[in-house]
C-alpha cells in the first residue's frame, strides 16, 4: 500500500505507548483515524493530544469481546466510510515462570493479546476486501515472540503465536496474486511482486516485533516508584544488554514506512533485537549440524 491520504486506520491500544505513535504517523499521511482502547480516561487524553476532532474518532474497547470489536468497526465506518489500515496492537504483560503462572493471568493475557488480534483479523479483513481498494494488517507482537528474554509466559507464548498467526495470514491475503507464495512470503516489495508490483485490492499483513520501546509494558526499566537502589540496578542491567528505550512516536513512522515497501516482520531497533534473532537461528542451525551431519 503505497497512498495513505484520505484513507482509513483503526488502531487498537490507540489511547498510548505504539498504538498513539502509529497514530500520529497515520495522521501526518493525512489518513484519518480511530484510536480504540479499554482506557476510556486514556482516550480523552489521546484526543487532546492528536488534536484533529474531524479526523480522529475514539472508542472504548476490550478486544477480547467479538462483538464489541464488530461494533467498533461499524461506528468507524459510518463516521468514516472504509477501513484500509487495522493495526491489531492491543496488549498487556503479565509474565512468570511456567511451572507457577496463575491460570486466571494465563488466560486473560491469551484472551487479550492473540484471541484479540484474531478477532480484529476476522473482522475487518473481510470488509477491507469487499471495498475492494486494498488495504494492510499489522499485528503487534514483540522481539520475545523470536527470543526469549526472561518475560516468561504468557506474555512471550502470545507473542510467538502472533507471529505465526501472521505469517500464514500475509500468505492467505496474498491468495494466488504473489509469484510461488510461500516462498515469498518472506520477501518484501517488488522481490515479492515483481516489477509490476501488487494489485491494487491486495491486503497485506505485517507484524510488528518491538524490543524494549517506551511505554507501560515496559514500565519495569522504568518504573518512578523504584527505590534507588533498584533503579540502579536496573540502570546497569540495560547497559549490560545494550537496551535503549525507543519512543513510540520513531516506532509509528517505521510501521508507515513498512506498511509502504509490504514488510513482513518490522523491527524497530538494528542491534539488541537482530543479536537476539541472530543468536536464536544460529542455535537452530548448530543443531541441524549436530543432528544432520554433513
Amino acid at each position: 500500500m503505497e497512498v495513505f491520504a484520505g484513507k482509513t486506520a483503526f488502531i487498537t491500544g490507540g489511547a498510548q505507548g505504539i498504538g498513539l505513535g502509529i497514530a500520529k504517523a497515520c495522521l501526518k499521511e493525512g489518513m484519518r483515524v480511530a484510536i480504540a482502547d479499554v482506557k476510556t480516561k486514556q482516550l480523552k487524553v489521546a484526543e487532546s493530544i492528536l488534536d484533529s476532532p474531524e479526523n480522529v474518532l475514539a472508542i472504548e474497547l476490550d478486544v477480547r469481546d467479538r462483538d464489541a470489536v464488530k461494533a467498533a468497526a461499524d461506528r468507524t465506518e459510518a463516521a468514516f466510510e472504509k477501513v484500509h489500515v487495522v493495526c491489531n496492537n492491543a496488549g498487556i504483560g503479565p509474565g512468570g515462570p511456567v511451572v507457577s503462572v496463575q491460570q486466571e493471568n494465563w488466560y486473560r493475557t491469551l484472551d487479550t493479546n492473540l484471541h484479540g488480534v484474531l478477532n480484529g483479523v476476522q473482522v475487518f479483513a473481510p470488509r477491507i476486501e469487499r471495498h475492494g481498494e486494498g488495504g494492510h494488517i499489522v499485528n503487534t507482537a514483540s522481539i520475545t515472540g523470536f527470543a526469549q528474554q526472561g518475560c516468561g509466559v504468557p506474555y512471550g507464548v502470545t507473542k510467538a503465536g502472533i507471529i505465526a498467526l501472521t505469517e500464514v495470514l500475509r500468505v492467505e491475503l496474498a491468495g494466488n496474486h504473489a509469484k510461488n507464495r510461500w516462498q515469498n512470503m518472506y520477501s518484501a516489495g517488488r522481490d515479492r511482486w515483481g516489477e509490476e508490483g501488487p494489485p491494487e485490492s491486495l491486503i497485506s499483513a505485517s507484524v510488528l516485533c518491538p524490543d524494549a520501546v517506551d511505554t507501560e509494558i515496559s514500565a519495569f526499566y522504568t518504573n518512578p516508584e523504584d527505590d534507588e537502589e533498584t533503579r540502579q540496578r536496573k540502570i546497569q542491567w540495560l547497559k549490560h544488554m545494550d537496551i535503549e528505550l525507543i519512543k513510540p512516536d520513531l516506532v509509528g513512522e517505521q510501521v508507515v514506512n513498512a506498511i509502504r515497501n509490504d514488510e513482513l516482520y518490522i523491527f524497530c531497533d538494528g542491534y539488541g533485537s537482530r543479536r537476539l534473532v541472530k543468536t536464536r537461528t544460529q542455535a537452530m542451525l548448530d543443531a541441524f549440524d549436530r543432528q544432520f551431519p554433513e
